[in-house]
This record gives structure tokens, C-alpha cells and sequence, in this order.
């Protein structure tokens, strides 16, 4: 097998060129960005008992379409914090929209120092976000925000498997800095336990990137906006069709997890950090 060298702190290429979040994001303008959309946001909140008697955080909110979902599926209270502000004033804008300004707040502030105190929060959620971070100084950071015996709910990619060098290379050249701090499946499962948190669920799910899934998350309208912009711009049409034909060709290898951890006592939480 081919041996290709990787440098382990560092993308292969520019981020504002090639992150896949920033180009659907800024260029395709989707709401929802993080793998398994509107159903892996059902699945981990089912798996984490989010009810409506609940505050939740969500950490690196984006545009707000995991906020408000929890809010009217589930009538919780939810508290979306993200650092980039033009996301927010969008999320602000959806929230009203869809009537949950009751429910759904939004503030600036960074997922790893979030202004607030402690045990604030029955529990939080990272959806392609903890990635972006340093993740386990972030995991630390928020378990002291989650009162006792609450949760955080993370859905991250994952490898399924240990990846080839060539693998791990075209899949940073695609993704860059998400797929830099993509996690082994048994890795993620790891952190969270060293962190603080009793892992209570994990699984693994293939990634699906196509115009159906983009339909059910976005709705007809964005979707039929996000078809023309491929139809008629060359750069989204390359674009959209090599993370299709990436997340196919990597599926052995690459997929996104599903994790839910109950928060350990305080005391609990530093045993784990000194072990």
C-alpha cells in the first residue's frame, strides 16, 4: 500500500477554499449542516429523554435549525450560542418566523468558553461543532454548565474503521478542517468518558448527501434554489457533485456518530480528568 505522508496539524489546503461547512454554509446557504440532519437531530434527542420541562444548550447553533427543531418538537427551552453573528441574526430571524421566540434564544459567544454558570443547563448538544474545537478542554468547559444527572448529545463524523493513508488524504482535501479532528468511533466514546461523562449511547450511521435528504432537511423551496445554483453555477455544481461522489467512495471508512453522555458528579468529573 502507498504510504503518503500527512501533516497532523495542518489541512492539506486552505480552509476558506475547501471547508465543506463554509462552501454549504456561504455558498449553497443550507440550514442544516451537520451529518444526518433533522433525523439524526430526532434520533440523539429520543436518545438523551429531551422533554419539554428541559433547558438545553445548543453549542455552535449556526443558523438555529437544531434550536427551533428541539423547541417545537419537543417544547423545551433552548439556548443556541455560536461566534459567528451573521448565523445568528439568521437563526434569530427563522426562530421568529416559526414562533418559537418564547422557547429559543441566541447569543455570541464561543462553544468553548460559553458564558454561563455553572450547572446552568440540563444538558447540551454538539452537532458538527465539538469538532472545530480543542474537544476535550470544550467537553471539560461544558460539563460544569450541565446540572447533575443531565446529558450531552454529540453527533460528530466518525471513522467506522481505520482509514488508508490515501483515504485519510482525500478525505482532508474535501473536508479540511472537519475531517482534521474527525474521531476512530471508539475514540469519540473515549473522550466522553474521560471528560466526565457515563457514554449511555453510541452508534454509528452512514452519511447520506443527496438532493432526497437535502429535501426532507431544507425544504422545497431551498432545495429547488440549491438545484438551480448547481444547474447554472460551474463551481457549486464541481463542488456538490465531489462531496456525492466522496461520501460515497469513503463509505467503508467514514461515517458520522451518535452519542449521548450522562454527567458524572463534579468529584466524579475530575477523577476522570486525573486519570
Amino acid at each position: 500500500m502507498e504510504s503518503v505522508q500527512i501533516d497532523e496539524g495542518k489541512c492539506a489546503c486552505e480552509p476558506d477554499e475547501c471547508d465543506t461547512f463554509q462552501f454549504m454554509a456561504k455558498e449553497l446557504q443550507m440550514n442544516v449542516l451537520h451529518p444526518g440532519g433533522f433525523q439524526g437531530t430526532e434520533l440523539l434527542a429520543e436518545r438523551s429523554g429531551i422533554s419539554g420541562n428541559m433547558t438545553i444548550l445548543d453549542a455552535g447553533c449556526g443558523s438555529g435549525s437544531g434550536s427551533i427543531f428541539l423547541a417545537r418538537r419537543y417544547g423545551c427551552r433552548v439556548v443556541g450560542i455560536d461566534i459567528d453573528q451573521s448565523s445568528l441574526v439568521k437563526a434569530h430571524e427563522m426562530a421568529r418566523r416559526k414562533g418559537v421566540l418564547d422557547r429559543v434564544t441566541f447569543r455570541l459567544a464561543d462553544i468553548s468558553d460559553p458564558p454561563f454558570q455553572d450547572r446552568t443547563f440540563d444538558g447540551a448538544i454538539f452537532q458538527a461543532a465539538l469538532i472545530f474545537t480543542e474537544k476535550r478542554k470544550t467537553l471539560h468547559v461544558v460539563h460544569s454548565k450541565i446540572r447533575p444527572g443531565g446529558f450531552v448529545g454529540v453527533i460528530e463524523l466518525a471513522w467506522k474503521s481505520p482509514p488508508t493513508d490515501l483515504v485519510v488524504k482525500r478525505v482532508r482535501n474535501a473536508l479540511c478542517a472537519a475531517a482534521i479532528n474527525t474521531e476512530q468511533h471508539s475514540d469519540w466514546i473515549k473522550l466522553l468518558g474521560q471528560t466526565g461523562f457515563d457514554v449511555v449511547h453510541a452508534e454509528l450511521r452512514d452519511i447520506e448527501f443527496n438532493f432526497g435528504g437535502m429535501l426532507e432537511n431544507e425544504g422545497a423551496l431551498s432545495t429547488l434554489r440549491i438545484a438551480l445554483k448547481c444547474a447554472f453555477n460551474k463551481s457549486a455544481k464541481i463542488k456538490t457533485g465531489e462531496v456525492t461522489k466522496l461520501f460515497k467512495e469513503t463509505r467503508e471508512y467514514l461515517g458520522y456518530g451518535i452519542y449521548v453522555g450522562r454527567k458524572v458528579d463534579d468529584r466524579g468529573a475530575a477523577e476522570h480528568q486525573d486519570s
